[in-house]
């Protein structure tokens, strides 16, 4: 049914195009859409980076108002009726309407690859994030004194792995601080006793806010956490020497983790392969020591 409907929408947008009006006025068209691809972006991105949030919310924002709406037909017919909307400005808001629609999934896929290069040009992503304040709780401060740095950790993202990892950090008696962008984890956090930080962990200040510099351990649980290179290189220069545990998806990411900082850095591909290849040697009666020299062959082999 909804592709159903997204077709219907497509014709119909389609069969209210005049193409003569791509011709008789494109000077207008252009125009149209410079205000809906380009002026409303910059508008919102404006208003959302003024109001406090992260680069990437606002790029999100800015590039999901770069086009034009079906309600702006609603409007447009209402403004025909009452004689205040002429013929060919209908047929410049319909063709605007298209040209955004199909070029919008577009802008979207171009988000994170502008994030990307802001963050490679240190001066422009401090400006860009300058007016930007941790949206962190704020209660009262957790100091920690040199000896107990060992055992604290902040733990990055609060999924399957996170609580996993601060279950048996608790376990251990290794109190947990976590950085989470989801609000109501926080909160369920905060009801639990755990301290935990709402922002994104790529930001020097969130990081802060979650102590890193008094931490013993960084631990990235996430394997799609964008920027992830940023975050362990803000951690090392708040505590260089704290030791930084890092997931990735793939083994081709492992490299780039090494590289920021990470002190060991762990794929689901290559453990997924150990595995097999551990109950496959259990499968065939190989002896444990036999099993131990087999996953240390496949890890260096995977791992380097």
């Amino acid at each position: 049914m909804r592709d159903a409907f997204a077709v219907l929408f497509f014709v119909s947008v389609g069969m209210l195009l005049d193409p003569r009006s791509l011709i008789e006025a494109p000077g207008l068209i252009i125009g149209a859409l410079a205000v809906v691809l380009i002026g409303k972006p910059l508008v919102a991105l404006a208003i959302v980076w003024a109001m406090r949030y992260p680069l990437k919310v606002a790029l999100t924002v800015a590039v999901a108002l770069a086009q034009i709406g079906e309600f702006s037909f609603i409007l447009s017919t209402i403004g025909r009726d009452l004689g205040i909307f002429t013929m060919a400005a209908t047929n410049t808001l319909v063709a605007a309407s298209l040209v955004s629609i199909v070029l919008n999934p577009l802008l979207y896929r171009a988000v994170a690859p502008a994030e990307r290069a802001i963050a490679a040009r240190p001066r422009l992503w401090q400006w860009m994030n300058r007016a930007t304040s941790p949206h962190v709780d704020h209660g009262p401060p957790r100091a920690a004194g040199a000896g107990a740095s060992a055992l604290r950790a902040v733990v990055i993202g609060y999924g399957p792995t996170g609580r996993t990892v601060v279950r048996l950090l608790r376990d251990n008696q290794i109190e947990p601080t976590v950085v989470e962008l989801n609000m109501d984890s926080v909160r369920g956090l905060e009801r639990e006793g755990i301290h935990a930080v709402h922002g994104d962990a790529t930001r020097p200040e969130i990081l802060a806010a979650a102590n890193v510099a008094s931490a013993g351990s960084l631990i990235l649980t996430s394997a799609g956490m964008a920027l992830s290179t940023e975050a362990i290189r803000a951690a090392r220069q708040l505590n260089p020497t704290l030791r930084v545990l890092a997931r990735a998806a793939y083994l081709r990411d492992l490299p780039p983790l090494k590289e920021a900082g990470a002190d060991t850095a762990y794929s689901g591909e290559g453990e997924v392969a150990l595995a097999f290849i551990e109950d496959i040697l259990e499968t065939f009666g190989v002896t444990p020591e036999q099993i131990d020299r087999g996953r240390a062959r496949a890890h260096g082999q995977l791992f380097g």
